[in-house]
C-alpha cells in the first residue's frame, strides 16, 4: 500500500512539473509586469562564455522566475499567507489598517541627513538667493495609528530637526503640525503609494504661500480618476488592496512644460500628462514623473518671479499648484541631473530657490554631493 501511495504521489508531482513546463512553453510571455511596475527578463543569449562562466544559468533562473505560469497570483498568495503566519507585510511594505500599505522606515545614519543638509546650506550661502526648505514626513510617521502593532521606529522628527538645524540660511517650512491637524479631515497620503495626494500637496502649497506671504490661487476639481495602484502596492504583492483615487485640479491658466533629459526634449501644453492615466501607476500624470530637468512657463503671469526647485518626486503634484504663482519654474532632480546646479542657477538668474524632499531621501541619498559642483 505504501509503495502504491508513493507511486501516486510521484506521478502527481511529475504531472505537476510537466504541466507547468508545458504552460511555460506555450503561454505568451509578457514584457512587463504592470502590478510590479518593472520590465520582465528576456530569454538569455546562449554563448560558450555565458555557459562556461555560469552567467547563462543565472539569467535562465531569472527568466524562469519572471515567466513562471500564474507567477503574480503565487506572489500575491505568498504575501497573504505571510500575513496569516504573523508577518507585518512584504518586501519592506507594512500591511496597515484601513487599506494603507506603508513603506517601512529605511536603515540610515543621522550623519547622512546632517551632511546633506550641509550641502544645501553651502549651496544657499554661495548662490545668495532667498531660499526655502521643505521636508515631507513619511506616511508611517504621520499615520502611525495605521501601522501594524510591531513595526520599526520612524525617526522623522530627528531627521527634520537635523535638517532644520543645519540649514540656517534658508526659511524652513515645517509640515508636521499642519499634517497632524488635518490628517483626520482629509487623506494626506495615498494608500497604495508613498506620495502625497492632491489634497495633501495642496496643504503644502498653502503652507508655502503662508510662509512666503503669497495669496493662494483658487483651484477647481477637474477630474477624479479611480484605480491608481502605486509603488507600495507593486512591492507588496497585496493585489487585493483597493486602488486610490487621483484628483486633478485646474485654473484657467495656460502653461508650457519642457522636459529635458539631456538627449531628449519634449514639450506639453499642460501640467498633466494624461497618457499615464491609462496605467496602474498614475502618479506620473503630474509633470510626467521623474526627469533631470523640467521647465514650466506660466503664459499668463508676468511677475518676474523665477523659481528653482531642487527636489525629488514629492514636489511633482505640489508644483502643479505652485506654478500658478510664478512666471517660470525650473525643477532639477539630483538623481538624474549630473551637471552643475550652481552654474544653472547663475545662468538662469532665479529670484528664489526651494529644496523639497521626502524625509527618506534626505536621510539616505548620496546625490546631494552634486550641489558642490
Amino acid at each position: 500500500m505504501s509503495k502504491l501511495k508513493n507511486r501516486i504521489l510521484t506521478a502527481i508531482f511529475v504531472l505537476f512539473i510537466f504541466s507547468f513546463a508545458v504552460l511555460l512553453a506555450v503561454l505568451p510571455k509578457k514584457e512587463r509586469s504592470e502590478n510590479e511596475k518593472r520590465v520582465l527578463s528576456s530569454f538569455p543569449e546562449i554563448t560558450v562564455n555565458s555557459i562556461s562562466n555560469g552567467e547563462f544559468a543565472l539569467e535562465l533562473e531569472t527568466y524562469l522566475s519572471d515567466h513562471f505560469p500564474f507567477r503574480e497570483k503565487f506572489v500575491g498568495l505568498d504575501a497573504y499567507i505571510g500575513l496569516l503566519l504573523g508577518q507585518n507585510g512584504e518586501n519592506g511594505i507594512y500591511f496597515g489598517k484601513d487599506g494603507y500599505l506603508i513603506t517601512e522606515p529605511p536603515e540610515f545614519e543621522m550623519s547622512r541627513a546632517e551632511k546633506n543638509a550641509g550641502y544645501i546650506e553651502n549651496f544657499v550661502s554661495e548662490t545668495n538667493l532667498p531660499s526655502s526648505v521643505i521636508i515631507v514626513p513619511s506616511t508611517g510617521f504621520v499615520y502611525s495609528e495605521k501601522l501594524p502593532k510591531n513595526h520599526k521606529v520612524y525617526r522623522d522628527d530627528e531627521i527634520i530637526d537635523t535638517v532644520r538645524g543645519n540649514t540656517k540660511s534658508a526659511s524652513f517650512i515645517d509640515l508636521r503640525n499642519c499634517f497632524n491637524d488635518n490628517k483626520n479631515r482629509i487623506q494626506i497620503y495615498y494608500k497604495t503609494d508613498h506620495h502625497l495626494t492632491s489634497q495633501g500637496s495642496m496643504l503644502v502649497y498653502n503652507e508655502f504661500c503662508r510662509e512666503k506671504k503669497i495669496t493662494p490661487a483658487n483651484f477647481t476639481l477637474q477630474e477624479k480618476v479611480e484605480k491608481f495602484y502605486g509603488t507600495c502596492y507593486s512591492k507588496s504583492g497585496f493585489w487585493g488592496t483597493k486602488g486610490d483615487t487621483v484628483e486633478l485640479y485646474r485654473t484657467e491658466t495656460s502653461y508650457t512644460v519642457t522636459i529635458n533629459d539631456g538627449k531628449n526634449i519634449k514639450t506639453n501644453n499642460s501640467l498633466y500628462f494624461y497618457e499615464h492615466l491609462d496605467n496602474l501607476d498614475k502618479y506620473p500624470v503630474f509633470l510626467d514623473g521623474n526627469h533631470a530637468l523640467v521647465k514650466i512657463k506660466n503664459k499668463q503671469v508676468n511677475n518676474g518671479k523665477k523659481l528653482l526647485i531642487v527636489k525629488d518626486s514629492y514636489a511633482h503634484c505640489f508644483t502643479t499648484f505652485l506654478a500658478e504663482n510664478y512666471e517660470e519654474i525650473i525643477m532639477v532632480d539630483l538623481r538624474y541631473y549630473k551637471k552643475s546646479v550652481k552654474k544653472l542657477a547663475s545662468e538662469e538668474e532665479f529670484s528664489e530657490l526651494l529644496f523639497m524632499f521626502g524625509s527618506e531621501n534626505i536621510s539616505t541619498s548620496t546625490d546631494f554631493a552634486w550641489l558642490l559642483m
